[in-house]
């Protein structure tokens, strides 16, 4: 009867180490399911939730310009009166995601490009090239590394490049104003 109590004894105890083996990776898989929820939802906040707050933030500063400085009156001083007259068209690329080099797709930036036109002509002609323009803005910042992007002043490096570029592609003599109004570095 003991020989029978033992037998019966190990299958439980099998069965109780079987139970606490299934346990083992549980206390691992908690944090892993919130450590993956925690950089989905940080995506998420980077490619959806930013663009649209960044876009609400730039509409709202723009209609306070433009009712603080009253009808074609745009001389003066700030950001606006560099050209001293009215501002033109602006073309607009929003939410380009570049992997700068040496990120080895770890890191990315999200930029968004826009470039004041003279004219709705221009303007029209940018739209025709969109794709080129992707392309190339795509092409410059991902031969940037990391250290390139951080460094104080490369935004208005590139917009500088970006400009000549720009330029160049719709065949404008002007030099066109490139704004970076979404420049977000992960």
């Amino acid at each position: 009867m003991s020989e029978e109590k033992v037998a019966e004894g190990a299958p439980a105890e099998a069965a109780e180490g079987e139970a606490k083996a299934k346990k083992g990776p549980n206390k691992l898989l908690l944090p892993l399911i919130v450590l993956l929820m925690t950089a989905a939802g940080g995506a998420v906040g980077m490619m959806v939730v930013a663009p649209t707050l960044v876009a609400r933030e730039h509409k709202a500063a723009g209609l306070e310009a433009e009712g603080g400085e009253g009808g074609e009156e745009h001389g003066g001083g700030g950001e606006h009166g560099e050209g001293g007259g009215e501002k033109g068209p602006m073309f607009k690329i929003d939410n380009l995601i570049v992997n700068p080099a040496g990120s080895q797709g770890s890191r990315f930036l999200m930029v968004s490009v826009a470039v004041e036109t003279p004219d709705a002509k221009l303007e029209e002609h940018l739209r025709a090239r969109e794709a080129q323009i992707r392309d190339v803005v795509i092409a410059m910042i991902e031969t940037l590394t990391m250290d390139n992007l951080s460094q104080p002043g490369i935004r208005d490096s590139l917009k500088t490049v970006l400009s000549d570029t720009i330029s160049t592609i719709a065949g404008s003599k002007a030099k066109l104003r490139v704004f970076l109004p979404q420049f977000v570095i992960q």
